[in-house]
């Protein structure tokens, strides 16, 4: 008993290291995959004495092949499902477990739980082992046979052994399979399945006086191999199956003293932790003295910034503004609003460069000049770029690479890279003008990192409370899936800008107001300048491209003049191409919001990549005792 605690203890500890070690990137591949591994010769030898108590002796090649590992590892059953009985089970005892190798490493460590043993042969520390090694496995079982007058079992003439000697759950192929039972008595038959009902395909020998012989030439990984040998009736005087009372599935949920409280302590220290650590470093600050909703234009400079405090969570309207804070660029504001550099804010950055004129957009030709476009040309301007700051000078360098012009076509599903890299230096630029206390991604990253560590671990955890039916331990688990669901739910929350950040906010929020809000009346005073364009690039990363256009096309249906953007240039249109802002499907607004569209897919499309899967042991299913499984670590 306190061998299988231990060994329970050990697997959840081992399995919670290597959860956390693969959520962080710390996990490193196995060395050896084993599907070369095989079994060359396996031959068990079933002692039963009269007081049913089966000495078993194995020995069997392993062959590594090319492919080193520790050893060989088997898996005994002691615990079975009798057919129509929901309250008892039929128990095993396994005793006595050794196992030897004179030419590879024979370290054995037995670990047991509710319903097996498993035996692993080999040294944690060498891994190594190559080519073909014979090892000897012997242990004793107590509890496979079947008297003639007992209720389990399947009914025969007289005492029986229905024995897998090899079980559903062997990871690797088997050759040369030989099994030798013998009894305290002449057996009276015998017989063999290797897939539970046809004795033609194995071999069957009885020899004189108490042995019988029987053989399989190849088995595939999961195959069983079962053996049903008889005795006269009373064989096996006063010998009965082990029954015991059937597991109950729902112990893990069942709270304990310990558990209990371990769950609840988890619940509410580290839920409230997660909670009021949101709350303390995520709240934004704000200048004292600064008037609520007051844009930045009442903010200290940064030279002179006074003290601050944290600003309120539910914030007074904002007065509309119709320009953009001074000096502070689409992408930048874009950020700044919901704290993610999204591709939104690159897109809007793409085109904020064509309108400042580093870069021109032309519509790719097609065969119908009067349908919509569906792909555009970058073609880059020959200019100086010292006005440009770094996360623009990357992404112009990153969208040309030493070329003269690129289709958005081109750079779907190869840009995802430069897409990473461009919003790590938006993140790093804006933290670096003093708007965020901490770069938002890195908070975050924190935050999600930390999350995952807590929601695997809860998993795992749960998951071994239930393959070893610890009482109380899932609710443990629970706990810690609760909060890391919490803690991955707060992440969004956690970055924080500073009062500067704030203040420029508050200037960002009225401008997007007034691009919300301003219609084609109030826009016919401006002649002259073209504010389309000028403003094109916030609306963009503020996510109302279409309203922005659609008033333009409001004042071009009108008749009123509107200024023609130099940085875009259509296909097949007249000689005033944005005459027709507001033309169905084809109009310039359309146009330029489609463009906005397949843009932000494109550079944000994933590079295609590969996935695999892997595999699970199986269980203990067959139609006997016994069997198990095994294979190699």
């Amino acid at each position: 008993m306190l061998r299988a605690r231990v060994g329970v203890v050990r697997r959840v500890v081992l399995a919670l290291v290597a959860a956390v070690a693969a959520v962080v990137g710390l996990a490193a591949p196995s060395s050896a995959d084993g599907e070369d591994w095989r079994i060359t010769r396996y031959d068990a030898d079933v002692e039963v004495g009269a007081d049913g108590v089966a000495d078993v002796r194995l020995e069997f090649d392993f062959d590594f092949g090319d492919e080193p590992g520790h050893g060989p590892f088997l898996t005994l059953p002691t615990r079975q499902a009798i057919e129509g009985d929901d309250e008892q089970d039929r128990l095993f005892r396994i005793s006595d477990v050794t196992a030897a190798s004179e030419t590879a490493p024979d370290d054995v460590q037995v670990e047991s739980d509710r319903s097996s043993v498993t035996v692993r042969i080999g040294d944690e520390d060498i891994d190594d082992v190559q080519g073909v090694h014979t090892y000897v496995v012997t242990y004793r079982a107590d509890g496979w046979v079947n008297p003639a007058d007992s209720l389990v079992g399947p009914p025969g003439v007289g005492d029986e052994l229905y024995l897998n000697v090899i079980g559903t759950g062997w990871e690797i192929p088997l050759e040369d399979v030989t099994a030798t039972v013998s009894g305290p008595a002449d057996i009276l038959q015998a017989t063999c399945f290797t897939d539970g009902s046809d004795p033609d395909g194995c071999g069957i020998q009885v020899e004189p006086g108490d042995d019988a012989v029987l053989r399989v030439d190849r088995l595939e990984p999961g195959e069983p191999f079962t053996v049903l040998v008889s005795w006269p009736a009373g064989t096996f005087p006063g010998v009965a199956p082990i029954l015991g009372e059937k597991l109950d599935y729902s112990d893990p949920v069942e709270p304990t003293p310990v558990t209990g409280v371990a769950a609840l302590l988890v619940l509410v220290a580290g839920g409230g932790y997660a909670v009021r650590r949101a709350r303390r470093s995520g709240r934004d600050r704000e200048a004292l003295g600064l008037t609520p909703g007051a844009p930045r234009a009442t903010l200290p400079d940064d030279d002179a910034r006074g003290a601050d405090a944290v600003a309120p969570e539910h914030r007074p309207p904002v007065t509309i503004q119709s320009a953009p804070p001074a000096g502070v660029l689409p992408g930048e504001l874009g950020t700044l609003l919901d704290e993610v550099a999204d591709p939104r804010d690159v897109t809007a950055t793409i085109v904020d460069l064509a309108v400042r004129g580093y870069l021109e957009i032309r519509e790719v030709p097609r065969t119908d000049p009067a349908t919509p476009a569906t792909d555009w040309e970058l073609v880059a301007i020959d200019r100086p770029r010292t006005e440009l700051v770094g996360f623009e000078q990357r992404l112009l360098d990153d969208i040309f690479k030493a070329r003269s012009a690129v289709t958005m076509s081109a750079l779907k599903t190869t840009f995802s890279g430069s897409m990473a890299a461009v919003q790590h230096e938006l993140y790093a630029h804006v933290t670096e003008r003093g708007w965020f206390s901490a770069n938002p991604r890195t908070v975050r990253s924190h935050w999600y990192a930390a999350g995952s560590v807590l929601l695997v671990s809860g998993l795992v955890l749960g998951g071994v409370a239930f393959a070893a039916l610890v009482t109380g331990l899932a609710l443990v688990g629970i706990a810690l899936v609760v909060v890391g669901v919490l803690v991955l739910a707060l992440a969004t929350a956690a970055p924080a800008r500073t009062a500067a950040g704030t203040g420029v906010l508050a200037e960002a929020v009225a401008f997007k107001r007034y691009l919300e809000t301003a219609d084609a009346d109030r826009l016919r005073a401006v002649h002259g300048e073209d504010l389309f364009s000028r403003y094109l690039p916030y609306a963009i990363a503020f996510g109302v491209t279409e309203r922005w256009a659609g008033v333009f096309g409001d004042l071009a249906a009108r008749g009123e003049p509107v200024a023609e953007p130099r940085w875009y240039r259509g296909y097949g249109t007249p000689v005033a191409p944005y005459v027709y802002w507001g033309a169905a499907g084809g109009g310039f607004g359309h146009q330029v919001e489609s463009f906005t569209t397949v843009t932000t897919q494109s550079i944000s499309a994933a590079t295609p990549g590969s996935s695999g899967s892997s595999g699970t042991r199986g269980g203990f299913a067959g139609g006997g005792v016994g069997g198990g499984g095994g294979g190699g670590w």
